[in-house]
């Protein structure tokens, strides 16, 4: 079983203090397409996690709940947000199905991944060995989604929160990562400001 861990809990202090979660593309939120994504790529069970604009993104969540099967969509609220990325991943690993093998994190200010983007991380990673870690690249570099197995689990719940995420992994098991090429710049453009929005988005 695979979990996908939806990280929507930051701030958006440069984006004008707004959830990127409720940003609109082609008349869907953000929230909205990535979940669609995630469902048509095949995940088991999706986890989003709200920390800053609980409030107004949990609605959101309930409200797409019957668009998928009973219990693959569930809410957990991080109230460490401000602490950083691992925090909220950190959030989502204890409330995740206790069968889950491996977590699949991504955010929800990357609207330009596709299923297929997905389906080829869960692909890459079931054709490894179990402890096998996954990373995407676009153009070289580094970026989301990423795949960690159970076993590293217990690693990351016993670090301190931080903005760092799981990249401590990726350092300390180089030898046992895999890269996916993620499909074009899909996962090289997140929105992480206004500018970016009227840039990619906006017309």
């Amino acid at each position: 079983m695979i979990t996908a861990l939806l990280l929507a809990a930051g701030q958006g202090q440069r984006i004008n203090c707004q959830p990127k979660a409720l940003l609109t593309w082609r008349g869907q939120t953000f929230m909205r397409r990535a979940l669609q994504q995630l469902a048509l790529a095949g995940l088991d069970e999706v986890v989003v996690v709200t920390g800053a604009y609980h409030a107004s993104v949990k609605p959101e969540v309930d409200s797409l709940a019957h668009e998928f099967p009973p219990g693959w969509l569930q809410e957990v609220f991080n109230p460490d947000f401000e602490q950083g990325l691992l925090g909220s991943i950190q959030a989502g690993l204890r409330s995740c199905d206790r069968q889950t093998d491996a977590v699949l994190i991504t955010l929800v200010d990357l609207p330009f991944l596709e299923a297929g983007d997905f389906a080829g991380i869960l692909q890459c990673f079931r054709k490894g060995r179990a402890e096998r870690l996954v990373r995407s690249v676009a153009d070289g570099k580094p970026t989301h989604p990423v795949l960690i197995p159970r076993a590293y689990f217990p690693e990351i719940l016993q670090k301190a929160p931080s903005e760092r995420g799981c990249s401590f992994l990726f350092e300390a098991y180089a030898d046992r990562v895999r890269t996916h090429e993620v499909t074009q710049d899909n996962g090289h453009i997140d929105i992480d400001t206004m500018e970016d929005y009227l840039a990619h988005i906006s017309p």
